[in-house]
């Protein structure tokens, strides 16, 4: 009885650790992808005060591509975390037993 509860709880870690290594795969995909196809907006005005508007825009895109990239990350190593502190719960509870 015992043994079936000690392999659904380092099931359980083991998916929690899979889903957090492919969240964090599929950020630096997504990070790499997203480098590999940015071509800025140069504004073709003259006008300071348009370049500077477009400068900022194109600032404030980079920006929140960022932060959801980071929370995406931040996310992934949480899971990852939580996974090893499942499987590593597990040990010692199997050692008691024995």
């Amino acid at each position: 009885m015992s043994y079936l509860r000690i392999e659904k709880t380092f099931t359980l870690g083991l998916i929690i650790i899979l889903i957090g290594v492919s969240l964090t795969i599929f950020t630096f995909y997504l990070a790499y992808n997203a480098y590999l196809s940015y071509k800025p907006i140069l504004p073709p005005t003259g006008d300071l005060s348009q370049a500077i508007t477009n400068t900022s825009f194109e600032l404030i895109n980079l920006v929140a591509k960022i932060a959801f990239l980071g929370v995406m990350l931040w996310a992934s190593t949480i899971l990852l975390r939580y996974g090893v502190n499942v499987i590593k719960a597990e040990k010692p509870a199997e050692k008691k037993q024995e």
